[in-house]
């Protein structure tokens, strides 16, 4: 009786699929059964990473979350290279243009806007695709790493650290009780060498981590301390300790996550960047950081170009020109370039084409570190939960559809159909790194220097600057 019944409504349940299906496409049906994968799109600057992010988008229905630091700002967006208005068309594009230049934009700003876009198109089975350069906004995403304290709690309650001193009117600003009280105003009119003795005093861990010039990051440690009443150190030992935890952080967020790790040949990459920063001139580079450096450094008088967009590879390099010729000298320059003349260079050409070469240069190293950040972060450490990471050589367009697209594409198709895809995924290996501790600090005597884990410590030691300093002393010790 029992066995009739489950077959009874086991055939409901079929009947129903078929009548359902005879109201959609049969490809159409099967896909809204199918799970969708959060994909990831890494590499270089240069390599591709749009393009392939477009492909994607339009083939599976999903929607692009740009994961750069530079392009959630408003303004150059030929600078920052951002998605045209045209590709924006292709497919719907999120977190591009959401920060104004003026107001600071943190990773935990772009996390905490990221994961509800990234939870809503799950939940709707679409396919979210985050592409973007900023490799720890995409880390910020995968896995549990950022702290973020409670901003009820308050550091003088006791529950969570017990304090060394008692006398809360203390002046002195190494006094526990003083840095208890610090603003952010006064953090950032301190130097960071007595802000680092101050984090020292509530979290000694953190504070041997991090280098006495690093503010920005001592500060925040201190902010932590103060929101929550428990040192960052002890903080991130709890996410270490989780389940897929490590020693980068907590486990990963999300579970079913496709990774893409674009590369090119160096050289050829070098040479495709020279050619899109010519590209971006003719394009109106020189307008869009005119108009900008007008209406966010020129009104201003103590203009930081290490914070927010104004850092941006592709506007700090032409501030020696911008601050010494003018518009009409832009103009005269794009004539010049576009018609290609061969007469007299206008007024400021050589100063430009000094600014060009610089940036030329910044691109292809930044280039490398973002290729180096890929392999150490995500191959290198055994101890980490990574995803399946497929590398994708884009060094040939004339071989695109087959390199890198179909490729991509049987990726995918392979996870929604449970079924084991064409290419293997990257080998991850021990980074020699893996067994060091980077949460050290060395001072050399020698090179008055201070060195922060052991592997930057080791080069230093072996390094001929230091053998030179070393020889050096000894024989003034003479």
């Amino acid at each position: 009786m029992f066995h009739r019944v489950c077959c009874q409504k086991s055939g409901a349940v079929i009947a129903c699929f078929r009548e359902f299906s005879t109201h959609i496409s049969h490809k159409k049906f099967w896909k809204m059964l199918k799970k969708v994968p959060l994909v990831v799109i890494l590499g270089s600057t240069g390599t591709g990473k749009t393009k392939l992010s477009l492909e994607l988008a339009k083939k599976f229905g999903g929607e692009i979350i740009s994961a750069d630091s530079m392009q959630v700002y408003k303004g150059l967006n030929i600078a920052t290279a951002k998605a045209t208005k045209a590709e924006q068309q292709v497919a719907p594009h999120h977190l591009l243009d959401v920060a104004q230049p003026g107001v600071p934009y943190s990773v935990l700003d772009f996390r905490n806007s990221a994961h509800p876009i990234i939870d809503d198109l799950l939940a709707q089975n679409k396919m979210p695709i985050v592409v973007g350069g900023t490799n720890y906004y995409i880390e910020s995403l995968l896995w549990k790493v950022l702290i973020v304290p409670p901003q009820t709690a308050s550091s003088s309650s006791g529950t969570k650290r017990k304090l060394a001193h008692s006398d809360s009117e203390s002046d002195d600003v190494f006094h526990i009780d003083r840095i208890k009280r610090f603003t952010a105003q006064e953090m950032n009119g301190m130097n960071s060498c007595d802000l680092h003795k101050c984090l020292q005093q509530i979290d000694p861990i953190t504070a041997n981590r991090l280098h006495p010039n690093n503010k920005r990051k001592i500060i925040r440690a201190i902010e932590i301390f103060n929101m929550s009443g428990e040192a960052m150190s002890s903080i991130i030992n709890e996410q270490r300790s989780q389940e897929g935890g490590s020693k980068l952080g907590g486990p990963l967020r999300y579970k079913d996550v496709i990774l893409f790790s674009l590369h090119c040949d160096q050289e050829i990459l070098n040479n495709r960047l020279d050619s899109r920063v010519d590209s971006m001139v003719k394009d109106g580079l020189l307008a869009e950081i005119r108009d900008f450096h007008k209406t966010f450094v020129e009104p201003f008088t103590d203009t930081d170009y290490t914070k927010g967009i104004l850092q941006t590879i592709g506007f700090k390099e032409f501030i020696p020109y911008l601050e010494n010729f003018s518009q009409d000298d832009d103009e005269k320059i794009l004539k010049y370039i576009v018609e290609e003349s061969s007469g007299t260079e206008p007024q400021g050409m050589d100063t430009l084409r000094k600014c060009l070469d610089e940036l030329k240069m910044v691109t292809r190293r930044y280039s490398k570190k973002q290729g180096k950040w890929v392999r150490n972060r995500f191959l290198g450490n055994l101890s980490r939960d990574v995803p399946p990471l497929y590398k994708l050589d884009t060094s040939d367009p004339s071989v695109w559809q087959e390199n890198v697209y179909s490729k991509a594409e049987d990726v995918i198709e392979a996870f929604m159909e449970g079924r084991m895809p064409k290419m293997e995924p990257e080998k991850r290996f021990a980074s020699h790194k893996e067994e060091l501790n980077d949460e050290v600090t060395n001072f050399c005597e020698v090179c008055n220097r201070t060195f922060i884990g052991e592997f930057q410590w080791n080069i230093h030691l072996k390094s001929n600057k230091h053998k030179r300093s070393h020889i050096k002393k000894l024989k003034n010790d003479k």
